[in-house]
């Protein structure tokens, strides 16, 4: 093994080993701040609520010698700073996943090999499984209720894989079929296509592949346009009023779209050189 693919292999098992870390950083504070939001709703819901508003009579009417709603507020907002941490960290995760995938495409244009084009491959493919399995969307449903004020009634957070999961099992199956296709079993083809591609000797079969690739290509805006009426079908979907925020699994998914567009138009160049 010379130098050259010595330190073609290394960059290989760096860079995907180091986006492995980032996206599996991300995607595990992203659950932690999910479970932390979710104790913050139990402690929101309508009958916690009623206990507080207790609480916060007898501590007016005992002029603070009772302290147990002071205690409460202090206790919800350790939680809440907690929750904000956590989300924090899973963004900065995701940011420097995104920039890392930035810099590996630019170094590209320096080392112009096949192994680089596999390492963006595997951090394309990484990026599509979190896109699937980290949250996407946070949505709290809540009510202004006279007297307990507000009081929430559900919180939810849904990947791709889970959001398929609820839509087929309650019987919205055209819609968990559109999903499916787009989200799972298009990116799954695609990926296959282009590693096929890259270690193809036959060059006939390559230059036929990646006109499917191609193809695909065109319609790879699809999948944000699904991603987007998930988002769209889930926010609706609550009662009374909602606060719903996009999380890092979409910034995953649409990092995957986009370098995977990237990525068949660097392979077909570089099967062009080679022809």
């Amino acid at each position: 093994m010379n130098k050259s693919t010595f330190a073609q292999l290394l960059y290989f098992l760096v860079t995907v080993s180091f986006c492995s870390y980032l996206a599996y950083e991300s995607w595990g504070q992203s659950l932690a701040y999910e479970h932390r939001i979710q104790e913050v709703a139990e402690r929101l819901s309508m009958s916690d609520n009623f206990k507080s508003q207790s609480k916060k009579v007898l501590e007016a009417i005992t002029f603070n010698w009772y302290s147990g709603y002071t205690e409460e507020l202090d206790a919800l907002k350790a939680i809440q700073d907690k929750a904000e941490k956590h989300d924090q960290l899973a963004h900065k995760h995701t940011k420097l996943f995104i920039a890392t995938l930035v810099l590996m495409f630019l170094l590209h244009g320096f080392i112009k090999s096949k192994i680089s084009l596999l390492a963006m491959l595997s951090v394309t493919v990484i990026a599509l499984v979190t896109g699937w399995f980290a949250p996407i969307l946070a949505i709290i449903a809540y009510q202004d209720i006279p007297v307990l004020g507000q009081s929430v009634f559900q919180f939810e957070s849904k990947s791709i894989v889970s959001a398929l999961q609820k839509l087929y099992f309650s019987g919205q199956t055209a819609i968990a079929v559109i999903i499916f296709v787009f989200t799972l079993l298009t990116p799954i083809f695609k990926s296959l296509m282009m590693l096929i591609i890259l270690f193809s000797q036959n060059l006939h079969f390559s230059q036929k592949s990646i006109k499917v690739l191609k193809s695909i290509g065109k319609w790879s805006m699809l999948d944000v346009f699904v991603i987007a009426i998930l988002v769209t079908y889930f926010t609706t979907k609550s009662g009374g009023a909602t606060d719903a925020t996009l999380q890092i699994g979409v910034y995953y998914f649409v990092t995957y779209v986009i370098s995977s567009m990237l990525l068949t138009y660097l392979i077909s160049i570089k099967q062009e050189e080679i022809k």
